[in-house]
């Protein structure tokens, strides 16, 4: 699965580097002229995350879990924790989702009940 594990190695550094694009377009109040360029960025980012999630949902996790003892996948979990911490403090995946909730309200998309479809 190594061309599988490059390309989505590839699309995690493009998307942090769309992710780098919109924070800045979101730093300060949002010009018309930005608009433009924020949604081009947005779509950008959902278009490769979408097919991307799925395929290490599918495929990629689901081998990798068979490749390693249960005991390697939780110290593997305890060592991705342990880098939470260091990057982002003890409570650093819910200041994250405090982050993304602001953003998603500033971008009028934090009401999930709006995507649903009217049928």
């Amino acid at each position: 699965m190594v061309d599988l594990v490059d390309v989505l190695t590839l699309q995690h550094q493009k998307g942090r580097i769309v992710t780098d694009k919109i924070l800045q377009l979101l730093k300060n109040k949002i010009k018309e002229e930005d608009k433009r360029r924020l949604r081009e960025n947005m779509n950008s980012f959902i278009r490769m995350y979408h097919p991307h999630e799925a395929r290490e949902d599918t495929i990629l996790f689901p081998a990798f879990k068979q490749i390693v003892s249960q005991n390697e996948y939780d110290s593997l979990g305890e060592e991705f924790e342990d880098k939470e911490h260091e990057l982002f403090g003890d409570d650093g995946f819910a200041t994250i989702i405090d982050q993304v909730a602001s953003i998603e309200k500033t971008l009028g998309i934090y009401d999930l009940s709006q995507f649903t479809p009217k049928i």
